[in-house]
């Protein structure tokens, strides 16, 4: 028996998982399809069940999305913290976050997919065309002395201010190449789908032979999906989105930008009312 978060209508009076019969013990963080009422939805396995009177009247799950691997522990932990935070249910933070094609997939649908994507998947090789980063100003370079400092320290968290032009993003690319350099993933949140092509143009020339892929709403659905699954599996070593992508699936993880991190856009107006700049400071 183990608990399953599911995506529950407010109107039910349901906050926290629900018990279903599984075939052998799951860890934290598998997917899989289960019955809800009439239908048959994508869950969550978010801990063992805590149904005291036995198995009787429970459900049996339905399938295992055996082709895709756990979402981690840490993952989870950040949507436990997430829905006590913001007051909603666990289920409808854990499964609104991930992208909408997942949510409709299931065991075979996702083989599929993932039999393609591993062929298609290719590492980028290096370019000779790669643009070489430029000398940093004075300025530049006290910041980054600081920041080796920090690094040095382990400080989880640190604030770069700096007017518009004077230089923050070459600041936080070349963090971002001592992270991809000690095999960590990084990501970047941009506060508006606008500013991701610019963005994503300068990173993807600056890191040329590095795997780069984009999170934001604009994304087709199964662009979003792959891009997701992408980060899931640690194919992708730098990520790049909107306030939705704090929420991508990354093993690796090692280090988190929010770019222009005052902007009100980091916060959801509607649903779980979350704050990306929040989570990506319990994140990291």
């Amino acid at each position: 028996m183990v608990s399953v978060a599911v995506e529950l209508p407010q109107h039910s009076g349901l906050t926290g998982p629900l018990d279903y019969v599984a075939p052998s013990p799951l860890p934290r963080g598998t997917l899989v399809r289960v019955p809800l009422a009439s239908r048959e939805v994508t869950g969550v396995v978010w801990g063992e069940g805590g149904c005291g009177g036995g198995y009787s009247g429970l459900k049996p799950m339905t399938e295992i999305l055996e082709a895709v691997p756990p979402l981690s522990i840490s993952w989870c932990d950040m949507a436990d913290f997430a829905a006590t935070y913001y007051q909603r249910s666990v289920g409808e933070l854990a499964l609104g976050v991930l992208p909408p094609e997942l949510r409709k997939l299931g065991h075979a649908a996702w083989l599929k997919r993932v039999l393609r994507w591993q062929r298609d998947f290719k590492k980028p090789q290096p370019s000779l065309a790669s643009p070489k980063a430029l000398e940093p100003t004075p300025e530049q370079a006290g910041v980054l002395a600081s920041w080796d400092l920090l690094v040095k320290q382990l400080a989880p968290t640190a604030l770069l201010h700096g007017s518009t032009g004077s230089g923050k993003t070459e600041i936080y690319l070349r963090a971002a190449e001592q992270a991809l350099a000690q095999g960590k993933q990084v990501l970047i949140l941009v506060p508006e789908i606008n500013l991701t092509p610019q963005l994503e143009a300068r990173v993807m020339a600056r890191f040329a032979h590095r795997t780069v892929v984009s999170l934001h709403s604009g994304l087709s659905p199964a662009q979003r999906l792959k891009n997701w699954f992408y980060a899931h599996m640690a194919w992708a070593d730098l990520i790049l989105g909107t306030r939705l992508a704090v929420w991508a699936s990354m093993p690796r993880l090692g280090l988190i930008v929010v770019d222009e991190e005052h902007d009100p856009s980091y916060k959801q107006q509607d649903g779980a009312r979350y704050s990306a700049r929040d989570l990506a400071v319990y994140r990291g």
